[in-house]
């Protein structure tokens, strides 16, 4: 069984991060490196596209980075550097990945941490700029990841299902995290998953799929919603697992951390467009 055991603050390697980049919005890699630097980890950037702000904003322009990732990766790769684990979040378009699963592998080799939060949709619909082909791709990058973080519209998305179905019961949510975990990933983590009989609940759905150990984590709706949520929880709990925290707890307490800054967010009037309080 691979573990990911506790290292001393000293001992710890960078923790690498694919994803796009704002220059307004605490989203993607403006929420991944604070949480993960805060943590005690070293955040290593890889930008996917670099934005002018993120989508909740009319207008935004991205740049697709593709052409830098080809260079940064061989460059990255030649100095021969190693990483405790590798985050996939936003990836710009289908050619990307073609140049993030060696690195996945990579990083894998060397003992890390494979984390691919499937940023593809939420709200029941798949983002405008991506298609069938580029879910597909995206089902197959899982094959070499330790952790999927989907929300609900994502997961829906990688098991070939309509992407505003709702699992029925909490046995079939069940169901739906472990045919995740038969795409690859051992860990499974699905976001915005219902509370049944509780519609002011909602709730992160996780699933071990060594022990078969499935577990439902609720907290109350807030109501206002914040872009960066599900960034801020695939970092935290990347690290949970780094530092030696079990899957479980480090699920339990990442849902608290979360939680706690939208409250806190909620509660300080933030504009919700502009992101999380995250620290």
């Amino acid at each position: 069984m691979k573990e990911f055991l506790p290292r001393s603050q000293t001992a710890r390697k960078p923790v690498l991060i694919a994803s796009d980049l704002p220059a307004w919005g605490r989203v993607a890699l403006a929420v991944g490196i604070p949480v993960l630097e805060k943590m005690g980890f070293q955040a290593c950037s890889l930008p996917t596209a670099l934005l002018s702000t993120h989508g909740a904003y009319p207008g935004a322009v991205l740049q697709c980075q593709t052409d830098f990732l080809e260079k940064a990766i061989v460059h990255l790769e030649s100095l021969e550097l190693e990483f405790s684990a590798f985050l996939t979040g936003f990836v710009a378009d289908e050619a990307q990945f073609d140049l993030l699963a060696p690195l996945q592998k990579l990083v894998r080799s060397q003992g890390g941490l494979s984390v691919t939060d499937p940023v593809m949709g939420d709200n029941g619909k798949l983002y405008s700029f991506f298609d069938g082909s580029f879910v597909s791709r995206m089902r197959s990058f899982l094959a070499c990841s330790d952790l999927v973080t989907p929300n609900l519209t994502e997961a829906a998305l990688l098991l070939g299902t309509d992407p505003a179905s709702i699992p029925a019961t909490e046995g079939e949510l069940r169901e739906w995290c472990a045919a995740l975990a038969k795409l690859g990933p051992r860990l499974v983590a699905v976001t915005s998953a219902p509370v049944h009989g509780k519609p002011e609940f909602t709730a992160v759905a996780c699933y071990d799929a060594e022990s078969g150990r499935f577990g439902l984590f609720p907290h109350k709706r807030v109501p206002v919603s914040y872009p960066g949520t599900g960034d801020l929880f695939a970092s935290s709990l990347s690290g949970e697992l780094l530092i030696g925290v079990p899957f479980p707890a480090a699920v339990r307490r990442t849902v608290s951390r979360v939680r706690r800054a939208v409250i806190s967010s909620y509660r300080r009037g933030y504009d919700p467009r502009s992101g999380l309080c995250v620290l």
